[in-house]
């Protein structure tokens, strides 16, 4: 359901709780915002569990499947960003540990085991060259695989965190740890990829895994037809 003109300007402009109670009374439009808003966050946070594109693509579609279906647990006195984090964090792991369940992982309550052995052998992009320090593109993708290779606790952190840029609190509640563990793994992660990428982790963590708008509107596009609304447009 698609609408245009001053009443489409007018929900742009609405807060996020004033676009759930539409949501709450069936409007296709304003859910569409609501991931348009997300879409870039959610998708980063599910590339940076999962390692692929496609697969968190995937994961970003059902964790707004469960979101719309949920809508009622939704409270409202906190942010719903990261509420909507939160879902897709938990959508991504369970993904993951279920891809792993028969091969080496990593546990989340103990992440420094066997970090720097997993570590070195993950990361398989070489440390950039002096001509490609002045390549962001190459940077980038350098980066991402630094980022794919940290331990699994570290990733979630930084992915959170550095990527994405939320607070401690709203990372804390997402993986439902301690702020104390939030800064503990954050400056870990950190301290790990500075180790193969110096002073380029700060520079370039922002561009880390590009969002398209063709994405966006492929997984708009696909979360509204699981649910059976309108397609927008």
């Amino acid at each position: 359901m698609a609408v245009s003109g001053p009443t489409r300007s007018t929900l742009d402009a609405a807060s996020d709780q004033e676009v759930v109670a539409r949501i709450r009374q069936d409007d296709g439009a304003g859910f569409e915002l609501i991931m348009r808003r997300y879409n870039r966050r959610l998708y980063r946070i599910a590339r940076g569990v999962l390692r692929d594109e496609a697969e968190a693509e995937d994961a970003v579609q059902e964790a707004y499947v469960s979101a719309y279906q949920n809508l009622g647990q939704f409270a409202g006195t906190g942010p719903l960003g990261a509420w909507l984090a939160r879902i897709t964090v938990n959508e991504a792991l369970g993904r993951l540990r279920r891809r792993t369940a028969e091969s080496r992982g990593l546990s989340l309550d103990d992440p420094q085991q066997a970090e720097g052995a997993n570590f070195m052998a993950e990361l398989t992009s070489p440390g950039p060259s002096p001509e490609q320090q002045t390549a962001r593109g190459e940077f980038r993708r350098v980066l991402e695989a630094a980022i794919d290779a940290l331990p699994e606790a570290y990733r979630l952190v930084f992915v959170l965190r550095g990527v994405e840029e939320l607070s401690v609190a709203e990372t804390a509640e997402c993986l439902e740890v301690e702020p104390a563990t939030v800064k503990t793994r954050y400056h870990r992660a950190r301290k790990l990829l500075q180790q193969h990428l110096a002073g380029l982790v700060q520079a370039t963590a922002g561009e880390a895994f590009p969002f398209a708008g063709e994405r966006c509107d492929r997984i708009v596009a696909g979360v509204f037809r699981r649910l059976g609304l309108c397609p927008p447009g």
